[in-house]
């Protein structure tokens, strides 16, 4: 009777100690994350971000319903996350998962095309059955966030076809929580930088970068300008852009570029040193590449950067629609691959550009770092070439009878070629040592030999920041950036230049969430195919055999010490 009443009050000390515990815990949240690579654990920016909402935020994800595995898993971890979310971001944060495939025929058509209005293209699987059949779906690996009236789509599966379709799957694990806290920490900005895009010198007309500016019209106030020699106008401007000047830029222009680098500003030079005009091309004709005369070589120069004056033609290319057809026939188009719009490689290592999906580009030329190894500007390639690449130097003549000209090895033997990169340090002025009154319209002002710590980045092929625009008699459609019509796919033009002016306007922590590494632990399939049974059998009877074992030990000690009590 004793050992009974012992065992009782032993039995409620345990669950009083257990609700003291839970009592004391429900105030705080402890999470212990096991994983090597730290795979569950949210990063301080984002736990900041979340804190910081004030609003509801609302995020719609559109994968619910049917999908292969890999596309399950990934929709539980984009729940999991936001889950965690929901834990610094308390009532604040609301999430809902929708299957686009619900409804008639005529309701997913309508809801297909509200997704691609709002630039959520759709991604094709193949689903099997369980009677050996297999049927194509779409699925849409997308969500939309709601902040305050404002509203921005993400994407986070972005097939690559460089990498695996593990490593695919992979790096949209690895994004889940950069494409969502960048996305609710951009809608929820107070305050926001200005930033401007350069005009006066041919440069890129709103039409041309018009969906790049309705992108960042979101985070900030985008501007247009020409400086007009006025040394100082560009100061407000956390980030300016120079998108493809196809005319001189006059000496007073460079020099105030150059003084509002010197005080602290950050440029983005998008820069075309071979001139190329299609429209001759697609009659069939002829063109010539000559040389663009911007007269900013030697700005770029004093910086840490030459642009030469060729052309690369990249085996890694975009296909067009050419006429192989017999003079005087019917015209028969066919996609072949023009080797001079390369396909480009970003830089992985980088996170910039990690994650980030071939970048299309036209008619690019080779860049070069210059200047003393001994200078502290730091420069790092971020967007290049593929292993088989040919150089042409202009002036040179390109017609589209060039593609079915026979490709060879010997021809394409250079490689890995830079055609973007970012630079960052204390620049040195382009105007050093030159007499200077009278630029400025004449106006005396105080010049800067040396800049503070600045970064800038240069691109030598313009078109990285084009978009396509089509006009018609009634009508002017601009294309998503980085959308290729004739292959109706959508490169990573706009998330590489997006982050490029995170990079440039110091939402440096945003892209510090990239930096987190997930690796990818693959099973290997040539031993599973060789040990399936020996795996099936482990298992499927270890486990039960383990728990077994284990309930006969437990009885036999409980016996025994219930025996030694007893006596």
């Amino acid at each position: 009777m004793r050992l009974k009443y012992k065992n009782i009050i032993q039995t409620l000390l345990v669950i009083t100690a257990i609700l003291l515990i839970n009592i004391i815990l429900s105030s705080s949240f402890i999470r212990i994350d096991l994983t090597s690579d730290k795979r569950y654990t949210i990063n301080d920016v984002s736990k900041k971000t979340l804190r910081q909402i004030d609003d509801i935020v609302y995020v719609r994800v559109y994968m619910d319903g049917e999908m292969p595995v890999e596309f399950k898993k990934l929709r539980r971890s984009i729940k999991e996350t936001l889950d965690e979310f929901q834990i610094y971001g308390r009532q604040y944060l609301q999430y809902d998962f929708i299957n686009p495939m619900s409804g008639n025929e005529t309701e997913r058509e309508a809801f297909f095309a509200e997704l691609t209005g709002k630039g959520i293209e759709p991604f094709t699987v193949q689903i099997n059955d369980d009677e050996g059949g297999a049927t194509q779906r779409n699925i849409f690996p997308a969500a939309a966030v709601t902040y305050k009236g404002k509203e921005k789509s993400i994407t986070f599966f972005k097939y690559n076809d460089r990498l695996s379709p593990e490593e695919n799957i992979n790096l949209a694990y690895q994004n889940i929580e950069f494409e969502l806290i960048s996305t609710i920490k951009l809608l929820s900005r107070k305050n926001f930088p200005d930033i401007a895009f350069i005009e006066g010198h041919g440069e890129l007309d709103s039409y041309e970068t018009r969906d790049l500016e309705k992108e960042l019209s979101q985070f900030y106030k985008v501007s247009r300008l020409t400086i007009d020699g006025e040394v100082g106008i560009l100061d407000k401007y956390k980030t300016v852009i120079v998108a493809k000047p196809q005319k001189a830029w006059s000496e007073d222009d460079k020099l105030v570029i150059d003084q509002y680098i010197m005080n602290g500003g950050n440029v983005a030079w998008f820069i075309d040193e071979v001139t190329v005009r299609e429209d001759s091309l697609a009659n069939g004709e002829f063109t010539y590449a000559v040389q663009n005369m911007h007269n900013l070589d030697d700005l770029l120069f004093r910086y840490g950067a030459r642009i030469n004056s060729d052309m690369v033609q990249d085996l890694q290319c975009v296909y067009i629609p050419v006429n192989i057809a017999v003079a005087g026939s019917q015209p028969n188009f066919q996609p072949e691959p023009w080797l001079y719009h390369p396909l480009l490689f970003p830089n992985y290592d980088n996170i910039i550009t990690k994650g980030i999906n071939l970048v299309k580009s036209q008619y690019a030329s080779t860049l070069d770092f210059v200047g003393s190894s001994k200078s502290n500007i730091q420069k790092t390639t971020l967007l290049q070439t593929s292993g088989r690449v040919k150089i042409t130097k202009a002036p040179a003549i390109i017609s589209l009878s060039q593609v079915n000209e026979k490709i060879t090895e010997t021809d394409f033997n250079q490689s890995f070629k830079t055609i973007a990169a970012v630079f960052e340090g204390n620049f040195e002025s382009g105007f050093k040592n030159r007499i200077l009154n009278k630029y400025n319209n004449g106006k005396p002002f105080d010049f800067t030999a040396e800049s503070k710590r600045v970064k800038m980045f240069i691109a030598s092929d313009g078109d990285i920041i084009r978009n396509d625009v089509v006009r018609r008699a009634s009508r002017i459609e601009i294309l998503p950036l980085g959308y290729d019509r004739y292959m109706k796919r959508t490169f990573g033009n706009r998330d590489f230049v997006k982050n490029i002016i995170l990079y440039l306007t110091d939402d440096s922590e945003l892209l510090e969430i990239r930096s987190h590494d997930i690796s990818l632990r693959l099973l290997d399939k040539e031993m599973l195919v060789l040990n399936r049974n020996r795996i099936i059998f482990i298992n499927t009877l270890i486990p039960p055999l383990i728990i077994i074992i284990f309930g006969i030990i437990f009885t036999v000690v409980r016996k025994k010490i219930n025996t030694r009590k007893n006596r």
